[in-house]
């Protein structure tokens, strides 16, 4: 055996073992233990390295620290796990795998979901209902618990996990097993979070399941199913809402731009999913970083903030680690910070003792069906359960490497691409600086969208500030304009502080002819302003693209609602969907407002209608 690995078995002390996209490499990493319970506490060393990559920290983040973004969560006081490394070093994986141990896994408590598919489907059914039908947000991910416990349990059976899932799962982002004397954490998860290095950004937001249930005799058999499934609208809407959503951190974090690539197709041993790469610059300190990423759309839903509040309405206890990220932490060989992040998910969590915990959560959509969405949570924990009762293995062999010069399949993909905001796919830089005299203010109702108008704004050259909505006063405010932003919520709860607020505002800015734009709820306040019937939709319209006729020509945009404007006779100019008479624009002398999102990556040319809007507004000033 390695005598790293076996100082590891016989000296219990703290350690992380990583395999990184299937490497022929996997790093362990061991040193001092400790926990926290703030981002800030983690250990942080600054100055040059000896001309090397040097790992300072690796922690596992737990769920509640979300509340440092000031979000509603349960928190059952977990801590930060870190351990801050003073050993590094790559091993090679063919001959890790030959040390490693092989222990028969025995259960004294079998593995069993604490809701049955039955109380999970009707969980799944209400939200659908009550909380994307009432316009709480446009997808939600409520996760299932599982609990188990092994027996005899120890460091060799963590390491014979951890390499049985290193032999069988394969496509993954990492395979990991960490430990820091008080808890092990052992997953395979497929999906980068965030990585920072060199003012380079990443993040990969992945949504869509494809699951390999069958096994094909014939390449053209496969292919009909995974072009079905590329297809599938529901999956494509899921993949374009959860790329908006992290889109909001992205324009929150990258000052300086970024850009899309993609669709790709990830597959692991049971799944294949359908993914985006985004990509962007900035000067930010990592941690900075990484707490405005807190966490992925894709394991929260959208808007992140209340998703948050959905998500403990509806689960009973924390999330404990589920959802939450890995933050591996360093200085590369300039003595420049970088950090490495996968979403904490197909991951188990196990005491000393054995217990084991772990969960697994679908995206629910307007469209979801109960039923699909429960099968989705099995298929997910298959591959992980599958090595823990290890004689159960089964390795399904790639299939993608069959069609992967296929151009149908790759026809197919980039398709999606067509109708979609062109503005993501390129680097995004300022361009007429001249227009920084000129303020706009944006006001933050909650959801993050505003990031991405705000920095829409500024690759036009305004100059910009966001505001909470509770915290702007139009008798101060010295803007050129005012954009009232999206947000969750009903526009006809007159008991909510948000909107007797917004419409508060919208009124003294109309009163005062102060150059108003309004974005979604936005939107449908101002109409409530302006004396049109606001009515909640019979579907909503949560991610959906739709063409309209905007300013005399037809405009594909996307969609965010579950409440809308209905037609009447006025003196103002608008837009409309036909079929339902519903107001998708309104414009009036010093106001404008979008049911849809120019902003959206389904907008298809959102930067343009955004510009020309405010241009009309402002004409005076620009003049």
């Amino acid at each position: 055996m390695h005598p790293r690995i076996q100082q590891l078995i016989d000296t219990d002390s703290s350690f992380c073992l990583i395999q990184k996209q299937d490497s022929d490499e996997i790093l362990l990493l061991t040193g001092t233990p400790s926990q926290h319970r703030s981002l800030d506490d983690i250990p942080r060393l600054k100055g040059k390295t000896e001309n090397r990559k040097t790992f300072d920290t690796i922690s596992v983040i737990p769920f509640c620290q979300i509340r440092e973004r000031g979000y509603n969560v349960h928190d059952n006081n977990e801590h930060i796990c870190t351990i801050t490394v003073n050993h590094q070093e790559l091993l090679s994986t063919p001959e890790l795998l030959k040390d490693l141990p092989i222990e028969s896994i025995n259960f004294d408590q079998p593995i069993t979901f604490d809701t049955t598919e039955e109380e999970y489907g009707a969980t799944i059914q209400r939200i659908i209902v009550d909380e994307i039908g009432n316009g709480e947000g446009a997808n939600f991910v409520i996760p299932r618990n599982m609990y188990g416990k092994i027996g005899n349990f120890s460091t060799r059976t963590a390491l014979s996990i951890f390499r049985s899932l290193v032999q069988s799962d394969y496509g993954t982002y990492w395979k990991f097993l960490f430990y820091d004397t008080s808890m092990y954490f052992v997953g395979s998860t497929p999906e980068r979070h965030l990585s920072v290095n060199k003012c380079r950004v990443k993040m990969n937001p992945i949504s869509g399941t494809f699951r390999k249930e069958k096994n094909y005799a014939l390449r053209k058999h496969f292919k009909q199913d995974l072009l079905q499934f590329l297809s599938n609208q529901k999956e494509i809407n899921e993949l374009f809402m959860v790329v908006d959503e992290e889109l909001k951190m992205m324009a929150k974090m990258c000052d300086r731009g970024g850009s899309i690539v993609g669709p790709l197709l990830k597959e692991m041993s049971r799944l294949i999913h359908s993914e985006y790469l985004l990509s962007g610059t900035s000067n930010k300190d990592i941690m900075e970083l990484f707490k405005d990423s807190m966490f992925a759309a894709t394991v929260v839903g959208s808007p992140v903030e209340n998703s948050c509040n959905i998500i403990k309405k509806y689960s009973s206890s924390s999330r404990r680690y589920y959802g939450s990220a890995l933050l591996l932490m360093g200085r590369d060989e300039d003595g420049e910070d970088f950090l490495d992040s996968p979403i904490a998910i197909r991951t188990a969590e196990i005491s000393p003792e054995g217990n084991l915990y772990s969960a697994v959560g679908a995206t629910l959509v307007k469209d979801s069906i109960p039923s699909e969405e429960v099968a989705e949570t099995t298929s997910k924990s298959g591959a992980l359960m599958a090595c823990l009762q290890q004689d159960k293995v089964n390795i399904s062999p790639p299939l993608l490497t069959n069609l992967h010069n296929d151009d149908e399949i790759i026809e197919t993909l980039v398709n999606r691409n067509q109708s979609l905001s062109s503005f993501w796919f390129f680097r995004q830089l300022p361009r007429q600086r001249i227009r920084q005299q000129h303020h706009i203010t944006l006001i933050d109702n909650e959801d993050e969208f505003i990031c991405m108008l705000n920095h829409m704004l500024q690759c036009m050259g305004f100059s910009t500030a966001i505001v909470r909505y509770h915290q702007f006063d139009p008798a101060i405010d010295k803007s050129d304009l005012v954009i009232v932003g999206p947000g969750p919520g009903n526009p006809n709860d007159n008991t909510c502080q948000k909107m007797c607020k917004n419409r508060e505002i919208i009124n003294t800015l109309l009163a005062n002819n102060h150059p108003l734009l309004c974005v979604c709820l936005g939107h449908q306040l101002l109409l409530k302003e302006l004396d049109f019937e606001v009515v909640r939709k019979e579907r909503p319209l949560q991610g959906t693209q739709l063409s309209i006729n905007l300013n005399g020509r037809e405009e594909l945009v996307g969609f965010y609602n579950t409440f809308a404007g209905i037609v009447k006779d006025s003196e103002y100019v608008l837009s409309t969907i036909p079929e339902t008479r519903e107001v998708a624009a309104i414009q009036g002398n010093m106001f404008t407002g979008f049911q849809f999102h120019p902003e959206s990556i389904l907008s298809r040319n959102g930067y343009t209608i955004l510009e020309e809007a405010i241009q009309k507004l402002l004409q005076p000033a620009l003049q």
